[in-house]
């Protein structure tokens, strides 16, 4: 019996002794098949949390974070006891005493385990905070056997590299914990807006419940489960000894109340947007996101508000002058329309507006329900502009019912106009509320604000609603400016030995295209001309006629030269279109060229961005040093990039140039200076120049903007058929342009010039930002004390002989006329002479045939080929050539080339961009037929086919 017993026992042991030997071997074989993947887990040695770029505005107040993940990171040595407690009590009890796994939990769970999979429920874990960390950094969220033993092998390895403190700080600031927010740090500002030693024991087991499931405690969504996971925490907190019973009891009783930050109004998105985009050019997607940049920026919140509610109420003002478009929708009757409204949304950038339902209407008023609750009526003296919007922009026929506007089911906008009367007696029914109609304008632009001395922008509209449409029409869109071109030819003819008062004919002029082109042949918006007249004259009242005989007198070349030194166009095709304004350019190319006139002549970089530092707090980039507004400092460009034409390094950064407070230059920091002339043009020829643009506003085409009453210069600008209306101005300190017109480009309208439509909404921007500034005047123009008329032939003072002497204003009506030529300039039966070589007796005579003339600045030289007469300039061989386009046309215009912006704090891009059909206007061509001998034909629009109108 004892052998048979001894028998049974060796063999155990064998058995015992092989499955030891078996397990070992199986145990070993897997450590060595798995560790062969793992990765390197070294990286979190070297763990640097990713923290966002945080912007803040030109006065100091926060504005926003790019981030991919919220965060505010705190070192372990600052996080409340409290708050670990509650965190171990939670999430990892034994923490401080297992090598990163914790066997006795993954005995319990395993037991949990089985009741669980009996009922088909998902496992609960048993990860240490070690091994929490380790998948999130290394591995995944897959559900598998092979990742927890990866899991265990990782963890116990990064228990030996790093200190027990160094793993809870890397939880603590990395775990997400609901609402954005990365780390208890950001938790606390999220939930309650306190720092964490500010935190309550109830607050603090909140935050410390979240890790778990932090969109299954959400309190907004969840209340009840929030609460009561809150209460679990709390209830482990005293088990472990890190409160009393009574200390968790008190807690628990206190209800759970989260504070989440109101949001501050819409943020500037335009704004944000384009330093985001300049942020992510400069510096990489990743650093932005990830770096913890601290950014400065230039903008400036009194002065965004202003251009905001200026530009909404012109964009409002243009839309209700070309009548009603229609209901948001329209339902079967008033009952599903006020059922449905609550279900609607609220379409974007309806700011101050609500949603109404129409449901009754009477000859005199509609009666509407809101969505927002309540009732109200629209009487037909607030819809008496809602006259249907017909093609191009006209109306249809008047209003004298509200059925012609509203019928019952429709859904619309609203805006309050009156509060209710109170009743006249109790018991009498009371009145209903007034409301307006309200329409989203289809309509949209841009507006941009900046410094003229430093280039810095200080606001930026981009549309209508960053909401509704995230294209930046003040950065993007690339349109025709029209006449707010000129100043540009002008200010070449000044640099040129032309003065504000030399004299230019205003009358018909044919210009060659090329061989076998049809001649060019502009007019003036009013389809008439004045005859001879004074260079500042001509840009007052924007003659195109004169602008075209000086692209002809002082060469394509030259104002291409002025034009790209201002950085208005990269490169200015040569075509005589151009001096109209034909070309396309951006809102802020242009508004900072003319910032660049206000500033004498100086170049300017515009900028949003003022400095940025690193997580270190090194400044890494800079605009502007003293005595150099248009530097900037950086880092040195690295080896083999391709350098910046427009900028030269010249060594390192001045001394005491550094603005920003407490800070450094990064160790490899440069000095970027332009390598543009300085100046653009003479002191001279600036102040004349500005002096001109000041007559545009007092007595010229920008006579809406002299109701501001302080000194102001500027120009409008109209595009043929009004497709876009423009206006750009300054004051000594203050420079801002607008732009109105259609994305998808159409006509605004007949008669609305960029007088009409733009100019108003620059007025009303400048009568706010500079209502208490004092009034400054701009440096006296040098001709100012001595304005002398030149002769047009001979170029020397006024004369004796009056046959010699330029007349300076319109002729009378007895004038001498050529035969065939009506007094407003329309062509009759007889035909023109054509173009001759220049006759004494026709010198004078406003009302010939343009001739080549001799003017007060000589003509520079040829260009080129002969075939081309003097004195017109041929095109120069370096530009291709387009077929001829008629710029009168409703072809769509070509944008900038663009990436959609993505979203604050996420890496997600916008949807509904505006369609940018493509529209070659790299090269502008030719432009419609002549027509009867450079004189419009009967049923001319006017402008047609100018490039420039107003």
């Amino acid at each position: 019996m004892n052998g048979v017993l001894r028998g049974i026992a060796r063999t155990l042991f064998i058995l015992i002794v092989v499955a030891a030997v078996g397990i070992g071997s199986f145990i070993g074989i897997s450590l060595v098949y798995f560790s062969r993947e793992l990765p390197n887990h070294k990286q979190l040695a070297e763990y640097v949390p990713a923290i966002g770029t945080k912007v803040y505005a030109g006065e100091g107040a926060f504005m926003t974070e790019f981030a991919s993940e919220h965060r505010m990171v705190v070192p372990i040595s600052q996080v409340p006891k409290a708050m670990i407690q509650a965190v171990l009590a939670a999430e990892d009890r034994d923490f401080y005493t297992h090598n990163g796994v914790n066997p006795t939990a993954i005995f319990r769970a395993a037991v949990a385990d089985l009741t669980r999979f009996q009922r088909g429920q998902r496992p609960i874990g048993a990860s240490t905070i070690t091994q929490q960390i380790v998948r999130h950094f290394l591995l995944s969220n897959e559900v598998s056997v092979s990742r927890k033993v990866k899991e265990a092998l990782l963890a116990y390895r990064i228990e030996h590299e790093l200190s027990k403190n160094r793993i809870l700080e890397i939880y603590l600031n990395e775990i997400y914990l609901g609402a954005g927010a990365y780390g208890v740090a950001t938790a606390a500002d999220t939930y309650f807006q306190k720092p964490l030693d500010k935190l309550t024991l109830a607050e603090t087991a909140f935050i410390a419940a979240l890790p778990k499931a932090p969109n299954n405690y959400n309190p907004a969504r969840h209340p009840q489960a929030a609460k009561a996971r809150r209460d679990w925490v709390l209830a482990g907190m005293a088990e472990t000894g890190a409160v009393t019973p009574e200390q968790a009891k008190a807690a628990m009783a206190e209800p759970l109340a989260v504070h989440f930050r109101d949001p501050e109004g819409e943020p500037p998105g335009y704004f944000l947007e384009e330093v985001r985009r300049e942020l992510v050019a400069r510096f990489g997607e990743k650093v932005v996101y990830e770096g913890g940049l601290t950014v400065r920026t230039s903008y400036t919140r009194s002065y965004q508000d202003i251009a905001d509610k200026a530009f909404r109420e012109g964009l409002v003002a243009y839309d209700r002058r070309h009548g009603w478009r229609g209901a948001i929708t329209h339902l079967p009757n008033a009952a599903s329309a006020q059922n449905a409204l609550s279900g609607i949304a609220d379409p974007p950038g309806t700011a101050g507006w609500q949603l109404a339902a129409v449901t009754a209407v009477e000859p005199s008023a509609a009666h509407i329900v809101l969505k927002k609750g309540g009732q109200g009526r629209i009487s037909v003296n607030e819809l008496r502009w809602a006259r249907k919007t017909l093609d191009d922009q006209r109306l249809g026929a008047g209003i004298g019912r509200v059925s012609e506007v509203l019928q019952p089911g429709d859904i619309v906008l609203v805006e309050p106009v009156a509060a209710a009367a109170p009743a006249g007696r109790r018991g009498a029914p009371q009145p209903s509320a007034q409301y307006a109609l309200r329409q989203i304008p289809d309509i949209s632009g841009g507006l941009v604000v900046l410094d003229p001395k430093t280039g810095r922008v200080f606001a930026m509209v981009g549309g209508w609603s960053f909401q509704q449409s995230q294209f930046n029409r003040a950065t993007q869109a690339k349109r025709q400016p029209g006449s707010a071109f000129k100043p540009f030819v002008f200010a070449t003819a000044l640099e040129n030995g032309f003065s504000p008062y030399s004299v230019v004919e205003d009358a018909p002029i044919s210009i060659p295209q090329g061989p076998g082109q049809t001649p060019w042949e502009p007019v003036n918006y009013e389809g008439s001309y004045v005859g001879e007249t004074t260079l500042s004259d001509a840009l007052v009242h924007s003659r195109n006629l004169v602008t075209a005989r000086l692209a002809v007198s002082v060469g394509l070349p030259a104002i291409a030269k002025t034009v790209q030194n201002f950085d208005v166009m990269d490169k200015m095709p040569l075509y005589y279109s151009m001096s109209l304004g034909a070309g396309e350019t951006t809102l802020l190319r242009l508004t900072s060229a003319y910032a660049m006139i206000d500033n004498g002549g100086h170049w300017l970089l515009p900028s949003v961005v003022d400095s940025v530092q690193d997580r270190q707090g090194r400044v890494i980039y800079q605009k502007g040093v003293k005595d150099c507004a248009a530097c900037f400092v950086a880092a040195a460009p690295a080896a083999g990039a391709a350098a910046d034409p427009a900028y030269k390094v010249t060594g390192a950064p001045p001394p005491g140039s550094l603005a920003v407070q407490n800070a450094r230059f990064i160790e490899n920091a440069v000095l970027y200076k332009p390598t543009k002339p300085d100046p653009l043009i003479s002191d001279t020829s600036d102040r004349e120049l500005i002096a001109m643009m000041q007559g545009v506003v007092e007595r010229g085409t920008g006579t809406a903007v002299a109701a501001v009453g302080k000194p102001l210069a500027g120009k409008t600008g109209t595009t043929s058929d009004w497709f876009d209306a423009w206006f750009v101005g300054f004051s000594p300190d203050l420079a801002a342009g607008v732009y109105v017109g259609f994305d998808d480009p159409r006509t605004l309208g007949t008669g609305e010039v960029g007088g009409h439509v733009a100019a108003p909404i620059f007025r009303d921007f400048m009568m706010a930002a500079l209502k208490n500034v004092p009034a400054k005047p701009f440096p006296e123009a040098p001709s100012a004390s001595a304005a002398v008329a030149t002769n047009v032939l001979r170029g020397a003072p006024n004369g004796t002989d009056e046959d010699q002497t330029a007349s300076l204003f319109p002729p009378d009506s007895d004038t001498l006329t050529p035969p065939g030529v009506a007094r407003d300039g329309r062509q009759r039966g007889t035909p023109l002479p054509n173009d001759s070589a220049a006759r004494p007796d026709q010198g004078q005579n406003p009302y010939w045939a343009p001739v080549p003339r001799a003017y007060s600045a000589p003509y520079p030289g040829t260009y080129g080929s002969t075939t081309y007469p003097p004195p017109y300039a041929p095109y120069r061989p370096d530009y291709s050539y387009a077929a001829p386009r008629d710029y009168g046309s409703a072809s769509p215009y070509s944008y900038a080339p663009y990436s959609a912006p993505r979203s604050y704090g996420s890496p997600g891009g916008y949807p509904g961009y505006p369609t940018t059909s493509q529209r070659d206007h790299d090269t502008p061509g030719g432009y419609p037929p002549a027509q009867g001998g450079g004189y419009p034909a009967p049923g001319w629009r006017p402008g047609r086919g100018t490039g420039g109108l107003y």
